[in-house]
């Protein structure tokens, strides 16, 4: 019995690390795999999605309904930022970087200021169960489920839906997509609110996990960018799905065995290694290996 237990532990704990590396990174994927932009702002648009889940929460929301209202409410915030400041940076990488470290240092003190240093917490739903002497969170399980859901609906956006051909067709050619009469300024909008969305309902979902803070945000920045920098920008799904799946089978038995800051460390080298080996990323030399089938 014990040794289901510590199987079903392992399991678990590689799903929560994949799952938290996939959520922490979604809204960034969109923004950075299809955009191009490198958006500092991320780890505050997560932020501002758990505000709004906790504060809509406090105030009598279901939960589920408070998520999605951090969805809406960050995508509003996210369309207008694009429109009044980062479509400015379209082709200027380093200036849009610049400029959204600029907007996350203003929201976090923002923030700071309008709601003091610590907010409520919530509790996490679903309580747990037991195997084997090992206990599970049942919230837990339910973020794999969701993580693995986001990405599927993210794939159906961008492969079956016109919305998703206009998009992929102004990412990779916007002059010729205009002129064949793409509205390229309300794609960038909706592509740069899609991401700014997802961050924030991304953030909604890991409320409860940790505590809400203005600067709780920064936790999620480097897990985030390691992720989708991995996963390479062949085909951005794909790749982060191929990051979060590789690194956390690094990080979950280091983890377990030698405490969560080795498990990151193990992490953080594992990442260094893949893309000294792979520097298009993990997409990248997937993409290779279906080309190579594809030619036999």
């Amino acid at each position: 019995m014990n040794t289901v237990g510590l199987i079903a532990s392992i399991l678990y704990q590689f799903g929560t690390n994949a799952a938290f590396l996939l959520i922490a990174a979604i809204g960034l994927i969109v923004i950075l795999g299809m955009m191009n932009i490198i958006n500092l702002a991320h780890g505050e648009l997560m932020m501002m999605g758990a505000y709004t889940a906790t504060i809509a929460f406090h105030r009598g929301v279901p939960f589920p309904l408070a998520i999605i209202l951090g969805f809406v409410v960050v995508a509003i915030f996210g369309a207008i930022l694009e429109r009044l400041v980062v479509r400015r940076f379209y082709g200027r990488e380093l200036g849009a970087l610049v400029v959204t470290w600029g907007i996350s240092l203003i929201m976090g003190q923002g923030t700071l200021i309008l709601f003091g240093p610590f907010m409520p917490a919530i509790g996490i739903p679903g309580g747990s169960f037991a195997i084997g002497g090992y206990s599970f969170s049942v919230y837990w399980i339910i973020l794999m489920v969701v993580s693995a859901a986001i990405v599927i609906a993210l794939w159906w956006v961008y492969n079956r839906t016109a919305f998703g051909l206009m998009a992929r067709a102004t990412m990779q050619n916007p002059a010729m997509a205009l002129a064949l009469g793409v509205n390229t300024d309300l794609v960038y909008m909706l592509t740069f609110a899609l991401g700014a969305g997802l961050a924030g309902a991304s953030g909604a979902l890991l409320a409860p996990t940790t505590s809400i803070a203005p600067l709780m945000g920064q936790q999620f920045v480097a897990p985030a960018f390691i992720t989708v920098v991995v996963g390479g920008g062949a085909n951005v799904l794909a790749g982060a799905v191929g990051s979060s799946l590789l690194l956390s089978i690094v990080k979950t038995p280091v983890g377990l065995l030698l405490g969560a800051f080795l498990g990151t460390v193990a992490l953080l080298l594992a990442a260094l290694i893949v893309i000294r080996l792979m520097p298009d990323g993990i997409s990248a030399q997937l993409q290779r290996l279906a080309e190579r089938r594809s030619g036999l």
